[in-house]
This record gives structure tokens, sequence and C-alpha cells, in this order.
């Protein structure tokens, strides 16, 4: 496989949604501007005019804003309703596909309880810059990256610990991040936790071989036939990908929602007309990193090995369909974690890759009803 070739097919079910999200129109009533209450909104935009939706509260926060991290400018989107409360970090997926097109609509019932701070990673969506060099995304830079956030935000809202959680590609920087900075976190939440990519690869194609038979799809079958997955064949990676979206084993169980979000989630102000017309210029230059030219730290990854110990509380969420990163997988990891402060998984029967999308509700209530409540903080 081409590294590049299947970074491109990973991602491309919540692209999908970020599209649909982004086309979206609509919106909220504009809460009074001249309420000192009153945070975020068209009438407190970011620097570059671009906004997010207001928060009415007098101790909230909805903020746009740049930060430093490597010394490069990323952004950030920081929204709750009292700043008092625990800080949730979280790291989206990819490499390379980021999180404000979703970041809003998917975690707005969790700003009540947490102040949730959404990054674009360096080079990509809101952090595009024309001037970055690509080969200033490593996975060492990126993993750095993430730790300076985690200690900007600590310093920003006075806080000892924040919450972390990754998604996909961004779960292997969480769990990293928690095996060596355990001081840093309260808990680590992994969503669509990645384990070991090898092994996942023959799970994912024998599920997308009962799918299509399940389903009568004898196209599928066919191409699936011609997928070899011992030893893996990587190259044949992207085509495995696509199939896996095209059964409802990918990204998004069930295409058919994705309408109904859009018309919920309203217009995507978080990204300028700007932001939004890079999107190929940040997926070239996330093609030509070092991140995703060099193949080693993907195609070797194993997390049972590299970090069998979490000294954080730990909780796993899987889609029940999720086969890009196998639950079952994560489960088995799961087991055997050495993880002194507690250990819990969390299935979504309806799910595939992101439940914080398909099954909201019941995502909030295990962040809300079972980790903050356990954990505090």
């Amino acid at each position: 496989m081409s590294h590049r070739s299947h970074k491109r097919s990973h991602v491309r079910g919540v692209e999908l949604l970020c599209l649909v999200l982004a086309a979206a129109c609509g919106g909220s009533t504009a809460p009074d501007p001249s309420d000192p209450d009153v945070h975020g909104g068209p009438t407190n935009p970011a620097q570059d005019g671009s906004y997010t939706e207001a928060i009415v509260s007098e101790n909230g926060v909805a903020s746009l804003e740049p930060v430093v991290l490597g010394g490069v400018e990323q952004w950030i989107l920081i929204r709750g309703y009292d700043v008092s409360n625990p800080v949730l970090v979280f790291l989206h997926g990819g490499p390379g596909s980021p999180a404000m097109p979703y970041a809003r609509f998917s975690f707005g019932g969790l700003e009540r309880d947490f102040t949730v701070v959404t990054w674009d990673q360096r080079g990509c969506g809101k952090s595009y810059d024309p001037g970055l060099a690509a080969n200033s995304i490593t996975f060492e830079r990126l993993l750095a990256d993430t730790g300076e956030l985690i200690q900007t935000m600590r310093a920003r809202f006075g806080v000892e610990k924040v919450y972390l959680m990754g998604l996909s590609w961004g779960s292997v920087l969480g769990t990293l991040t928690a095996r060596d900075h355990p001081e840093w976190l309260h808990a680590y939440i992994g969503v669509g936790q990645v384990v070991d990519v090898e092994r996942s690869v023959p799970i994912a194609h024998a599920a997308a071989v009962a799918r299509a038979t399940e389903l009568g799809r004898a196209d599928a079958l066919t191409a699936l036939s011609g997928i070899q997955v011992d030893p893996v064949n990587w190259d044949q990676l992207p085509e495995l990908s696509s199939w896996l979206e095209e059964l409802g084993l990918g990204d998004i169980h069930d295409p058919s929602l994705l309408p109904g979000f859009a018309a919920e989630a309203g217009p995507l102000t978080e990204y300028t007309a700007e932001n939004q017309s890079n999107e190929g210029a940040w997926r070239s230059l996330y093609e030509a990193s070092p991140l995703l030219a060099d193949q080693d730290w993907f195609q070797t990854l194993d997390l049972i090995s590299q970090a069998p110990r979490l000294e954080v509380p730990v909780y796993f969420m899987a889609g029940r369909y999720d086969y890009k990163t196998p639950g079952e997988l994560a489960e088995e990891y799961l087991n055997g974690l050495d993880a002194p402060a507690g250990k819990q998984m969390f299935w979504f029967e309806n799910s595939a890759h992101v439940p914080f999308i398909e099954q909201r509700e019941p995502f909030y209530s295990a962040m809300i009803e079972t980790i903050l409540a356990e954990v505090g903080g």
C-alpha cells in the first residue's frame, strides 16, 4: 500500500459527513449581542471573521482562536457553559481529517458538563498554512503538539488535569500521551480505538464478506475475493476501506441519517470560504509529509506491546459495526491492559466508527453519567 492512498480511503466517511454539514443551511436565532453573557456568535467573530454559534451563559466560553504549538500557529475551538467545568480535549482522526466541521454538532450535548476543546491538527482544516513545510508533519511532531496543547489548556483554565479523547488516528496520539504523561489527565477515552493495524485487516475483510453475503451483494463478494489479507497486501487496503464504507462498516453505519444530521447542524460558520477551499491543498500537504510517506509507524503499530500499561482511567467507545478499527481488538487490548486506575468498554449497537455522531445521546450518557461521575474533576 501507499500510505497516502490509505489515508484518503480511511477518512472518506467522516469527510462525507463534513461536506454534508458544511453545505447545510439554516441555524438558530442569534441572541442579543449586547447581553454580556453571550459568548461567540456572529457579533463576536474570530480574527479571520469566522465564528462559532453563541453560548449564553455568565461563565461560558465559545471561542475560535489560534494557538502556537511547535512554533506553528494552529486553530482550536473552545465551547462550554461554565469554564469551571472539567476540560475535555479532542484529538481528531485521519491523519489530516479535521474535527471542526462536526465538533459543535457532535459534542454539543457535552458542553454543559465539560469545556470542550477541538483542535485542527497542524497543516489541516483551519490550521492549514500554505507556508508550512510538509516535512514538519511527522509522527513525533504531532505527538509533541498534542502535549503542548494539553499544557496550554491546563494553563489557560488553571487546571491540573484534563480529559483526553482520541478518535481513530487521534487514539494513537491519545494512548501514547496517556502512557507518557498520566499526570496531565483525569482519564483517557478512545473512540474507534486503534490497536494493531496489521491484525485489523483480516478481521475487517471477514466482516465485509459476511456483511456482503447478508445483503446479497455479489459485486462486493467478487471484489473482496481478490483482496489478499494473509499476508496483508497493503496496496489493496484502499479498496477494502472503500467496501467497508459501502457496506456500512466504515465511518457511518447508516448513511441515510446524514441529511437529517445536516439539517440539525446548520451552517459551518467555524470555517471561512477560504478554509473550505483549501481542502485540496491540505490533502496534498499531508500526502507529501513524512507522516504519510513513512509506512513503518503505521504497518508496525501494536499498542498492546507499545502501551501495555496506562496509569489513568481508560474508557474505550466502540461502534458494533466499526471495522475500520475493529472493536474486538480494542476489547482484547483493554482486557489485557494494565490499568490500575480502572478501565471500561462501551459498545454502541447501532454505530460504526463515530458513535458520537450516530448515537449521540447514548454517547453523552456514557461520558457524563458514567465517566464524569466516576472520575470527577
